[in-house]
């Protein structure tokens, strides 16, 4: 019989979600008594949510300006996409040694699902984190998920800030990754899930150059 979710729980689902989604976006307040009206729960669960949230890195506390949304860090974001060329790869590797047939097949339909014409940006992008997280599922090492799902939590909130989406290069990436995990040496494994984090990369770089240069167009 399953557990039932509890308040806190339900807090917690919720305001990650929204912040993910940036419904919250980076660098705004977490005000108690606003939440607790917004997601009709009294303030003690949504403390507990902003807790955890903030040994998850999402929620901040800052002298004098309350607890915020964890504003981006552009340098972070850098070391984000450094760490996945560590991690990511290997955990592919692992994942075609460790999955079985029914696992490849269930992954295949993930990562068809995260380039699916009929789902708006939040939920791509959401479902591209997924796709990721899941491989590392795969590799049987918890702790490996754990941490690529935090990586791909960060980066889902930037595409979601800026509203980058980069389907035109992942919708081909993502059937490559599980299609060469499934009969794909170890080193064309790597090979490939290492070009697609360096396109995601060098997408983010873009897109930032662009927003910049935008901005310096308007102002002059």
């Amino acid at each position: 019989m399953d557990k039932p979710v509890s308040m806190a729980d339900r807090a917690y689902e919720m305001l990650k979600r929204d912040i993910l989604r940036c419904r919250f976006r980076p660098g705004s307040a977490i005000l108690d008594t606003y939440l607790a009206a917004e997601y009709g729960m009294s303030r003690t669960p949504i403390r507990e949510a902003t807790n955890l949230l903030r040994r998850e890195g999402l929620v901040v506390v800052i002298p004098k300006r309350g607890t915020l949304v964890k504003p981006i860090d552009f340098g972070e974001l850098q070391d984000t996409y450094r760490m996945r060329q560590l991690l990511e790869p290997e955990a592919a590797v692992l994942a075609s040694r460790r999955a079985n047939a029914e696992e490849l097949d269930a992954l295949a339909e993930l990562g068809e699902a995260s380039v699916s014409p009929d789902a708006d940006a939040a939920t791509l992008n959401e479902r591209n984190r997924l796709l990721h997280v899941r491989i590392a599922e795969l590799s049987r090492i918890p702790l490996l998920a754990q941490t690529i799902n935090s990586l791909h939590e960060e980066i889902e909130r930037f595409l979601n800030f800026r509203g980058a989406q980069g389907r035109p290069y992942t919708a081909t990436n993502h059937g490559r990754i599980v299609d060469i995990i499934r009969t794909g040496t170890e080193d064309e494994i790597r090979h490939v899930v290492s070009s697609g984090i360096e396109r995601a990369r060098t997408h983010m770089l873009e897109g930032l150059m662009a927003n910049d240069n935008g901005r310096t167009e308007q102002a002059s």
